[in-house]
């Protein structure tokens, strides 16, 4: 056990050297970068102007950070302290992208705030040059599964854990369980009995008005 510590040592003196160095490159490039961040390889940055990113937060392998500039000005993003990103996680802000405090984030996903602007389905290059955008707020505490997807204007509460695979499209509430293409809520966490609780489907209008239970 001693021999493989003193083994591992120099690995995390390496590790530890090169975070700091990538910090400071990051610094020198206009983002806001707090202490103990770590990437690991292959990361790519655009838009580091627009970057704000805690304390003690981790990205695996193959991350790319993008904000872009618009005519609303440079798009914002912001990851809280002690948040922890898996592999090929993409970030894309075009206005603004808020990530809360000591979230989890599985290999594969993805947040955007922003689509591309169809308006004239004619017009290719409209398309790919313009863009429709929205603040996406991911609150604290937030774990979003493999390769989930968050789309534009949107707001998961709290506490609230999205499937692998999903789409969110929509508001989540906080301390809800969402999943599905596009994510719907499966689940609600009872802070009184500390339990994830099934969450009953509401009757449609008409079997509601007529008295009928499920």
């Amino acid at each position: 056990m001693t021999q493989f510590r003193k083994s591992a040592l120099p690995v995390r003196v390496l590790r530890r050297g090169t975070a700091l160095l990538r910090t400071l490159w990051l610094r020198i490039q206009g983002a806001h970068v707090g202490r103990g961040v770590f990437f690991g390889k292959d990361a790519q940055f655009y838009g580091l102007e627009g970057v704000a990113i805690g304390d003690r937060v981790n990205f695996g392998r193959r991350a790319r950070l993008e904000t872009h500039r618009t005519e609303r000005g440079q798009g914002q993003l912001s990851i809280g302290s002690g948040t922890n990103i898996g592999n090929d996680f993409h970030v894309g802000a075009a206005l603004r992208v808020l990530i809360g405090r000591n979230c989890m984030f599985a290999s594969g996903v993805t947040v955007l705030d922003h689509d591309h602007d169809f308006a004239d389905p004619f017009d290719a290059r409209g398309a790919a040059e313009g863009v429709t955008a929205a603040p996406t707020v991911i609150e604290d505490s937030v774990f979003l599964g493999e390769h989930a997807v968050v789309l534009k204007g949107v707001r998961i509460g709290n506490g609230s854990v999205i499937g692998a695979n999903s789409v969110v499209t929509q508001d989540i509430p906080p301390l809800t369980m969402a999943a599905g293409m596009p994510a719907r809520p499966i689940r609600r966490f009872n802070e009184s009995t500390r339990q994830w609780e099934r969450i009953t489907a509401p009757l449609p209008p008409q079997a509601a008005a007529n008295g009928a239970v499920g």
